[in-house]
């Protein structure tokens, strides 16, 4: 098949890392594959480097203009308001095209979605969450498909093969990662720190994202830096998972979380919020724990039940690796992707 993966982002995003790996693994199919997206973007040098070829999303592509080269499929890796002038210039009978939604939209953004819904064969929610306010909006129950975030396992195996010696040691290492710095989540992953290390004092913490001064301060503030590593963004990070015993999301507002998605893969056993697109992927007291979003006992209390119970974290881990294994692999992912792509000319 000839299929073109289209994205609109700049940054390493999840729909821009969904586009290079299910890109690249449908490349190793045999697939013809091309990607068009912004030249200055994460994914344009990514698919440089694996060898796909790329092209930049032009403006008159963008506005209509001009037209994508032909193919069979037409795959567009999240939403852009110039999606509606791309499709009315690319409406071939012989191509099928599909959307897939990596974000929560308000009210306006999931109508616009809705009146371009008859360009799609299917819209690819990411999720249950996303998927029900689609279908809560007005879209047809029949068009969309829930088809998780792809992650290439790869790199995530080698922690997870040393979760269970890391199981046994102590201090326990309590981890959150972020890409943008929302404060009040992070004041909160704080407190829970100093919270937890008044019942545990030899708990240890870890932060790895952009650095941010107040955060620091916040830290010294509540006396817990000596038992705080910050650590700047990383690129090593399945070596900074592997380190971890527990990971947290502070977060309050729905979302998709890739670094949610690669600790479980990693085999770290995670405590989430009940916020639709995080408790989506974690089934309470099976392969996580999901606590009320800002209870400050909730999520000591899951730390201590993890901390206290080794055994019951190495179980939980294994099933949150299974799951993510199972479920969002590339592996599995790309061969759904060529199913769906296949039945769309039956």
């Amino acid at each position: 098949m000839k299929i073109n993966i289209v994205n609109f982002e700049k940054e390493n995003c999840i729909s821009a890392y969904n586009a290079e790996t299910l890109s690249l693994f449908l490349k190793k199919a045999g697939h013809e594959v091309s990607v068009f997206c912004e030249s200055d973007s994460y994914l344009f040098s990514q698919a440089q480097k694996h060898k796909i070829p790329v092209y930049p999303l032009s403006f008159s592509v963008k506005l209509g203009l001009k037209g994508l080269p032909q193919s069979d499929i037409n795959d567009y890796f999240g939403y852009s308001f110039f999606l509606k002038p791309m499709l009315s210039k690319n409406k071939s009978t012989k191509t099928r095209s599909f959307l897939r939604i990596y974000d929560f939209y308000d009210e306006k953004n999931l109508k616009n979605i809705l009146k371009l819904s008859g360009n799609f064969y299917k819209i690819l929610p990411a999720c249950e969450s996303i998927k029900e306010d689609l279908a809560a909006a007005g879209a047809e129950p029949g068009k969309l498909f829930v088809f998780y975030p792809a992650l290439n396992m790869t790199r995530w195996e080698s922690a997870k093969l040393i979760k269970t010696a890391m199981f046994l040691k102590r201090p326990f290492k309590i981890g959150i990662s972020y890409r943008e710095i929302r404060e009040e989540n992070l004041f909160f992953f704080l407190k829970i720190a100093r919270k937890t290390i008044e019942e545990i004092p030899n708990a240890d913490f870890i932060m790895v994202g952009p650095r941010c001064e107040k955060i620091r301060e916040k830290a010294r503030e509540l006396g817990i830096s000596h038992r705080l590593d910050m650590l700047d963004w990383r690129t090593d990070m399945p070596e900074v998972m592997a380190m971890l015993h527990i990971f947290l999301k502070t977060d309050t507002e729905p979302r998709i979380s890739r670094s949610l998605i690669e600790a479980m893969a990693s085999g770290v056993v995670c405590a989430v919020p009940r916020v639709k697109g995080l408790s989506d992927f974690v089934i309470h007291d099976l392969n996580g724990v999901v606590v009320q979003p800002g209870s400050l006992s909730d999520y000591v209390n899951a730390i201590k039940k993890f901390i206290n119970n080794p055994p019951l974290c190495q179980t939980m881990s294994s099933l949150a690796f299974n799951h993510i294994n199972d479920n969002m692999s590339a592996q599995v992912l790309s061969k759904l992707a060529q199913v769906l792509y296949e039945e769309s000319f039956q």
